[in-house]
């Protein structure tokens, strides 16, 4: 028995000034270990909620095997004893109809007489002539008048001969009882019963079932229940019968001897002897339920009102092969007043264990609540505080063994708990300090090979001069670096994410234009192969949806790539869908006829720089944080991604996405992260520019500010202008053309301060280019200055016109540079880089 400590075992955490144990927290997590006492008692109001759940736990462990005990075996014991009950009513409902097996026994010896002196036609067969065969048989009739006269309940004698075929037969007079020929035979049972006759050995009797014939015994109540006795006529071998004889007999008698017992077909009608049959189902209308129990085809007990009660037996099999049934009513009084006691007996014994258990139980209760209490009381303590404490309690070795531990446990919990804090604070630092190595170091490794992929780019291009040799090893390292910048970019955006540095910029996108230039741009992709792309939308779904338009393109695009990575033949569909879910209406989803996930790789495809398995990434490469970057910006946009796949059946990735921005809280996002339930929807047309809040942090990390963006196919001024630029410690970005500019800019975001942009072919070229980067740069405009001849007049003011704020001609001055940046970075020293002569960039 559990035995809490007293106030004098007990010792009180101890604070000074009279307050509260719970003030001990202030303390430090390093103070001595102090004692624990039984001064918990503000919880008392909610303890009493523990002693009635101790109480009631107590109750039904006590009281449960007791009631499962009477509930199972109390049934059990009145079926039983009702069951014996009726069995005595059956024997004696057998016992009555015990004379029918005796009355049959002696018909038996009657029959075997007959079949030793069958009627004379039988004997002398086809050598007697027919006047001697009917004095023959006139006898046999005075015979038969002589040795049954006072056996009336036989009415019939048929004598069937070996061929099947009636001979001779007699039957008894209703009115004067003696037996004579009749005009018609009597009905003969079935041939499958005079077959067996035949094959009877000598002195053998087989009886029939009841046969029940309404009809006949309207005529004559004699045949209305009747049944057959057949014995073989012939010698000693089996193997030469000469016939059959057949005896009816009226048992008829039965019902007529026995009042107080009901006869029923099994159609429910009345078989009342002497009476013609109605027909209807009497029977069934006078004990309702009685249909169901002939239904079962056993003994049954038929239950009434005000405690009437029926056996009903089906004592006898018809010919027709249904029971006939035979009801005797019972008297329950006995069984009742046996069953009354046993209830009242198991009651009171239940009832003095209920009172027995609930004492035990509520005392039990009280000593545990009590324990409990103090258990409760120092484990939240050392929970809440972290502080060590002492348990000392007195009682059984368990207890006090139990003491020393939570002592133990609580000291090794504070040790733990301050190291925990410690380490936790140390990979807080690491993880931010790895952030930003990430971020700084692919920005960097960026900056250059944004330069090789340029100069690679245009040494492949059939115009560099080189032979193709040398042209296929600039594609080789060309298609390296762009490799190696999709790497960079992935790993640049999953740092970003996890610092929570990715700002949400929601407005309304224009589905078909954005998904007819995502499949252009993979179009090429699948050239040299055989796959179908589709583009399918369905009429019903939205046309606009508001949301980011960037980062819903990266998760599509990223869809769009991995399907044409993974399927070599086959079709890609890019489709838009109506969605089934209120809070996100519109389903985007890319499928694909490819080699298909298995079901148990489709949640760690969604982990950072995980595959399905090392053969893929060994196949196809890739670094295997596209998914894992499109989850989450799925989720910054307030939708979530579903997968459907199975090995060799291709794959369906859909983003589901709500419309309109609704408060959605993401799952799986950070708190640092943008949440889309501040996005608030713009009717289409309008900018959602002041809308755009970009963190203090946007850059991800990046070192510097601003930077400069080069735009120039000459190999020769990208290189000089790039140098003199860094010389001049500003952060250079270069692009071949306008597509790879836009690109450039999306991908380094806001910042870009400059835009040197080399004039094109015509004035007109130039004029839209410079229209195009103005319009699709985010944040605030880049200033654009063009590179070319300025004897053109035309270029020039045509470039001015459209937004380009100076016209810098070829060969670029030094000085010509200097003056440009002053003007355009006013608030950025631009350092001279040497004080030597310069020569003008070419």
């Amino acid at each position: 028995m559990l035995s809490p400590p007293t106030e004098e075992q007990t010792a009180i955490s101890s604070v000074e000034g009279g307050t509260r144990p719970d003030s001990a927290s202030d303390s430090e997590p390093g103070a001595d270990p102090t004692s624990l006492g039984d001064g918990v008692r503000s919880e008392t109001l909610r303890s009493v909620k523990l002693r009635a759940y101790i109480l009631i736990f107590l109750l039904i462990f006590g009281l449960t095997p007791l009631v499962l005990a009477v509930l199972i075996n109390l049934p059990l014991v009145l079926d039983r004893t009702a069951m014996f009950y009726q069995r005595a009513y059956l024997q004696n409902l057998r016992a009555d109809f015990r004379d029918l097996d005796q009355h049959l026994a002696s018909r038996h010896e009657m029959i075997r007489l007959l079949s030793k002196l069958p009627e004379p036609g039988l004997i002398l067969g086809e050598q007697g002539d027919a006047d001697q065969i009917d004095v023959a048989r006139a006898r046999y009739t005075a015979w038969i008048n002589q040795i049954l006269a006072d056996q009336r309940d036989i009415i019939q004698i048929l004598f069937v001969g070996d061929d099947g075929q009636e001979r001779f037969w007699l039957a008894r007079d209703a009115r004067t009882r003696e037996w004579r020929p009749t005009a018609t035979p009597p009905q003969v049972p079935n041939r499958k019963f005079l077959e067996a006759g035949l094959e009877l050995q000598s002195g053998a009797v087989i009886v029939s079932r009841i046969r029940i014939d309404p009809l006949a015994g309207v005529e004559d109540p004699r045949q209305l229940m009747t049944l057959s006795l057949v014995s073989r006529i012939g010698g000693e071998k089996a193997e030469d019968p000469r016939g059959v004889v057949v005896m009816t007999i009226d048992v008829g008698g039965l019902a007529q001897f026995y009042r107080d017992t009901l006869w029923v077909n099994h159609d429910g009608s009345y078989l009342r002897p002497g009476q013609p049959a109605s027909g209807q189902p009497e029977a069934f209308d006078a004990f309702p339920g009685l249909a169901e129990i002939f239904a079962g085809g056993t003994l049954a007990i038929w239950n009434g009102r005000q405690g009437r009660q029926l056996l009903w037996v089906p004592m006898f099999l018809t010919e027709d092969g249904v029971p006939l049934w035979v009801g005797r009513a019972v008297d329950p009084s006995p069984i009742d007043e046996f069953r009354d006691a046993l209830i009242v007996r198991v009651l009171s014994i239940i009832f003095l264990l209920v009172l027995v258990v609930m004492v035990l139980a509520r005392w039990i209760a009280a000593r545990a609540e009590h324990f409990g209490e103090e258990l409760r009381g120092g484990i939240g303590q050392v929970l809440r505080d972290g502080r060590p404490l002492r348990f000392s309690w007195r009682g059984p070795r368990e207890i006090r063994e139990l003491g020393e531990q939570l002592t133990a446990l609580a000291r090794t919990h504070a040790e733990h708990l301050r190291s925990a804090q410690a380490h936790t604070r140390e990979l807080e630092k690491s993880n931010r300090y790895k952030s930003e190595f990430l971020a700084n170091v692919s920005h960097e490794l960026r900056t250059p090979l944004n330069s090789i992929l340029l100069l690679s780019k245009m040494l492949a291009a059939e115009t560099s001069g080189l032979n193709p040799g040398q042209r296929r090893q600039a594609q080789v390292i060309h298609e390296a670096g762009r490799d190696l910048r999709t790497m960079i970019d992935n790993i640049l955006d999953i740092s970003r994410i996890e610092a929570g540095h990715v700002a949400v910029t929601p407005d309304w996108v224009e589905l078909r234009p954005m998904l007819e230039e995502l499949m252009e741009l993979v179009a090429p992709l699948v050239a040299e192969k055989s796959v179908v792309l589709d583009l399918a939308i369905d009429p019903r779904a939205a046309t606009t949806v508001y949301t980011d338009r960037d980062k819903l393109r990266q998760i599509l695009k990223n869809f769009l790539s991995n399907a044409v990575k993974f399927t070599e033949q086959g079709r890609i569909t890019l489709a838009v869908e109506p969605g089934t879910d209120p809070q996100r209406q519109i389903v985007l989803s890319v499928a694909d006829t490819g080699i298909g996930i298995p079901h148990d790789k489709q949640e760690i495809i969604f982990e950072a720089f995980q595959q399905a398995d090392g053969s893929t990434r060994r196949r196809y490469g890739g670094t295997g944080l596209g998914l894992s970057i499109s989850r989450e910006l799925a989720l910054l946009l307030g939708g979530r991604i579903q997968v459907e796949s199975a090995p060799g059946a291709g794959a369906c990735f859909s983003l589901v996405l709500p419309v309109a921005a609704v408060a959605i809280e993401p799952e799986g996002v950070s708190a640092s992260a943008p949440s889309p339930a501040h996005m608030t929807p713009l009717p289409p047309g309008e900018s959602s520019s002041a809308l755009r809040s970009t963190p203090g942090a946007s850059s991800g990390g990046r070192p510097g500010g601003g930077w400069v963006l080069i735009v120039e196919r000459d190999v020769k001024t990208l290189v000089q202008l790039a140098s003199e630029l860094s010389r001049r410690g500003l952060r250079v970005q270069t692009a071949a053309d306008l597509d790879e500019a836009l690109e450039t800019l999306q991908d380094e975001g806001e910042g870009c301060e400059l835009v040197l942009l080399a004039a094109g072919m015509s004035d007109e070229m130039t004029c839209a280019t410079i229209r195009t980067l103005l319009s699709r740069s985010t944040g605030p405009h880049p200033a654009v200055a063009v590179l070319g001849d300025r004897s053109a007049k035309t270029q020039v003011q045509g470039c001015l016109g459209a937004g380009a704020v100076e016209f810098l001609s070829k060969p670029i001055d030094p000085d010509q540079l200097t003056a440009l940046l002053a003007e355009v970075l006013p608030d950025r020293p631009v350092p001279e880089t040497s004080a030597a002569p310069r020569e003008p960039i070419v």
